[in-house]
């Protein structure tokens, strides 16, 4: 017997299909007065029975001292990939991550390994991965997803065991800073109307990706359950498991809006059913719908508009109206880089339904920006430049030097810092 380690096995007998059956099974101990591990051995023959355990003992020993790798890589390196990746889209799948999600990581997994050609572990090399992405004809934030996707299949195989390192774990990512290839322009409000005026019963998909200034898959996402439509203050509340921040979130509703949805709504209407389920806006009926309104897809600088332009809009015109910077940021969930305004800013207290609310409403009919605005309640947006300049040269005009006078203050008024700070969506200094 080994002096490192000690094996023992004993008979064992046990009914099987009705039967009387006498196996033999033993353990193993590496260490003197370790734990034991247990292991069936599947035969009656003593002899056969100590063999097999002392192999068994060897073969742990020698993963132990590092001269070979754990059977879990040993069995891993000897499949398959296509079976591998077959696991982890099971994995996936009982995590509970989106379908969508599911399908776009395995679909960029399996793109690599076929293109690479590599159908074992051993085969994956990060020269071959580099020269794939060097030809790889996409943008720099879709060679970096790709990236994300195959590095997390091999990250798992490492966690469970199956895989000692990443073979692309030093293997740095594609910079995508400044490297976008659409870059998106916002909305003009006469653009607005005019696609909402052309998009039929798609035009309410369109208003809820504006006025709530959420992702397209965000607002896909909303099942009549999330939405709160008959209090004073209606609100969808987007669910964290459709946000990319993963963080829930309520976004208040215009009344116009709650109106149309309530509207839409049937009578014996399934909480969890989608409200956008029959007339959600597909890419090709966007574009389809910019060229009826007659919206320019690209612009003469190379920005286009899509389905982010609408929530790129929601920050433009909120600035131009005068919504709370910090409200703004709440609604569209980004991070406030000043820790300050984000620790001590009171949101709930901030009122963001008053702060939607400052939006000019925008049908289908003739827009009236400004109409929209007063009946909110919110005050006449300030003169612009050229209308300060056109109070001015009327001021000119005017023979009385008292008439002059006033009217050079009422255009000086207009250029207050407070009011052009508002205009610019700032809070103004407290005193």
């Amino acid at each position: 017997m080994n002096k490192v380690f000690r094996t023992r096995v004993y008979k064992e007998t046990r009914m099987s299909h009705g039967k009387e059956v006498t196996l033999y099974r033993g353990y193993y101990c590496l260490e003197r007065n370790g734990t034991r591990v247990w292991r069936g051995l599947g035969t009656p023959d003593r002899a056969i029975a100590e063999r097999r355990i002392m192999d068994i003992a060897l073969e742990a020993q020698r993963e132990q001292e590092g001269i070979i790798p754990p059977r879990a890589i040993r069995e891993a390196a000897t499949k398959g990939l296509g079976s591998l990746i077959d696991d982890y889209e099971r994995e996936l799948i009982s995590l509970g991550r989106v379908k969508k999600h599911v399908h776009d990581t395995i679909l960029r997994i399996r793109h690599v390994v076929s293109a690479t050609k590599w159908r074992s572990l051993g085969e994956i090399r990060p020269d071959q991965f580099l020269a794939w992405r060097a030809g790889f004809d996409r943008s720099a934030k879709t060679k970096k997803e790709y990236q994300i996707s195959i590095n997390a299949f091999l990250n798992w195989l490492v966690d469970t065991g199956r895989l000692a390192k990443s073979p692309l774990s030093n293997v740095e990512t594609v910079e995508t800073r400044n490297k976008g290839v659409r870059d998106c322009r916002s909305f003009s409000e006469d653009e607005l109307q005019r696609l909402f005026s052309i998009a039929g019963k798609r035009m309410l998909a369109y208003q809820m990706l504006f006025y709530t200034g959420q992702r397209k898959s965000e607002v896909r996402g909303l099942v009549w359950g999330d939405l709160h439509l008959d209090g004073e203050q209606p609100f969808a509340l987007f669910r964290a498991s459709t946000m990319k921040d993963k963080e829930k979130r309520a976004v208040p509703l215009r009344a116009e809006i709650a109106d149309a949805l309530k509207a839409s709504r049937p009578a014996d209407v399934d909480p969890t059913k989608m409200v956008f389920w029959y007339c959600w806006p597909t890419y090709d009926w966007l574009c389809s719908d910019l060229e009826r309104a007659g919206i320019e897809k690209k612009d003469p600088m190379g920005r286009v508009v899509h389905f982010h332009s609408f929530r790129k809009t929601f920050q433009t015109l909120g600035v131009k109206y005068g919504l709370n910077q910090r409200a703004a940021q709440e609604v569209l969930g980004h991070s406030d880089p000043s820790i300050t305004a984000k620790v001590y800013t009171d949101v709930p207290a901030m009122g963001l339904n008053s702060e939607i609310m400052k939006f000019p409403w925008i049908q289908g009919g003739k827009a009236d920006a400004l109409h929209g605005a007063q009946k909110s309640g919110v005050a006449r947006p300030s003169p612009s430049l050229d209308g300060i300049m056109a109070m001015f040269i009327e001021a000119l005009k005017v023979h009385d030097s008292k008439e002059v006078s006033h009217a050079l203050a009422s255009a000086v008024a207009s250029c207050h810092p407070d009011e052009m700070a508002a205009r610019a969506g700032i809070e103004p200094a407290t005193k």
